[in-house]
C-alpha cells in the first residue's frame, strides 16, 4: 500500500540524501583537518547546554555510547542559519524577483530566435544560425552562443530553485543539520532516543522545541527524504545541477561565514572553507 503523502510535502523536489552525504563528507573533513574547530564548536555548545540545564540528558546520551566532542559539535550546528527572503537570496524581493526571471527567460526566447530555433525554415533558421551552426561543425569558439538560451533557461531555474527551496521560510540547511544529529545518535545507539534528543535541541531552538514538535517534525522530514520528485519539466542536466547548488548551499551554510558569533570564530571556519575547497 501506498505511504499517503502530506499535502505541504509532496514532491519537494530536493535531494535531502544527496544534500545529507555532503554535509556528512564536510563534518569528515572538519574532524580530520580542522580539529581546533571542532573544540571551539564543541566548548560553546557545552556550556549552553550547561546553561539550560541539560547536562544530564548529555551524559545519559554520552553514556549510550554517543562520543561527548562528536555529539557536542553536531548539537552546536543546529543553528537556524541560511537566507530568510528572497531579497537576500538574489538580491531582488519576492515581488521583483519573477519579473526578473520573467526578462531572462524571455530574452533567451529572443536569443533562440536570433539562432533561427524558433522558425520553420529548418536548419539554421536564420542566415545567423547558419553561421554558428557551421561554425559548431568546424569545433569554432562562437558556436557555443548556440547554447546561450539553454544556459538562460537553466540559470532561471536555478535562481527560482534558490529562493524557494534552499532559502525564505524551508528551513533547509536546519532540517540537514538535525536529520545529521539525529543520525549520528541512531548508528551509535541502534535508538533516535526522541525525547532526550528533543531536550539536547531545545538548548540551540528554544525551550519550546519538545518531544511533539521533535516528532512532528521527523515525520515531516522523512516525507521529503522518502518522496523526492524532480520537477516535471526538469531536463536531466538541470536536476544535476540542481543538485549541486543544493550540496553547494547544504556545506556553504554548515561553514557560513556571515552566521553571527566571535569574529574569531568566522575568521576559523573561512579557513575551513578553503581548506575544504582545496581538498
Amino acid at each position: 500500500m501506498k505511504r499517503k503523502q502530506s499535502g505541504g510535502n509532496k514532491g519537494w523536489p530536493v535531494r535531502l540524501a544527496i544534500c545529507e552525504s555532503a554535509i556528512r563528507k564536510q563534518d569528515e573533513f572538519v574532524f580530520k583537518h580542522a580539529s581546533r574547530f571542532v573544540d571551539i564548536v564543541a566548548k560553546a555548545t557545552s556550556v549552553r547546554v550547561e546553561k539550560n540545564g541539560q547536562t544530564y540528558t548529555l551524559d545519559a546520551m554520552c553514556e549510550r555510547g554517543c562520543p561527548r566532542v562528536e555529539l557536542l559539535y553536531l548539537l552546536g550546528m543546529c543553528e537556524n542559519r541560511g537566507v530568510t527572503n528572497a531579497l537576500k537570496m538574489t538580491g531582488f524581493d519576492s515581488h521583483k524577483l519573477p519579473q526578473r526571471l520573467g526578462e531572462i527567460e524571455e530574452c533567451a526566447a529572443n536569443i533562440k530566435r536570433l539562432n533561427g530555433h524558433a522558425v520553420e525554415e529548418g536548419w539554421g533558421g536564420t542566415e545567423f544560425g547558419k553561421v554558428l551552426e557551421m561554425a559548431r561543425v568546424k569545433r569554432g569558439m562562437i558556436a557555443s552562443f548556440l547554447q546561450l538560451p539553454d544556459c538562460l533557461h537553466e540559470y532561471a531555474s536555478l535562481v527560482k530553485h534558490a529562493s524557494k527551496h534552499l532559502g525564505g521560510k524551508s528551513d533547509f540547511y536546519l532540517n540537514l543539520a538535525k536529520a545529521a544529529l539525529v543520525n549520528f545518535v541512531r548508528e551509535r545507539t541502534n535508538d533516535d532516543h526522541p525525547k532526550d534528543v528533543a531536550d539536547l535541541l531545545s538548548v540551540m531552538l528554544g525551550e519550546e522545541y519538545g518531544e511533539v514538535e521533535h516528532r512532528v517534525w521527523q515525520g515531516k522530514y522523512q516525507d521529503r527524504l522518502t518522496h523526492y520528485q524532480r520537477g516535471p519539466n526538469d531536463s536531466p542536466r538541470l536536476r544535476a545541477m540542481k543538485t549541486l547548488l543544493e550540496c553547494e548551499a547544504a556545506v556553504l551554510y554548515r561553514m557560513d561565514t556571515l552566521h553571527p558569533g566571535t569574529k574569531y570564530l568566522r575568521q576559523v571556519r573561512k579557513t575551513v572553507q578553503r581548506l575544504s575547497d582545496l581538498a
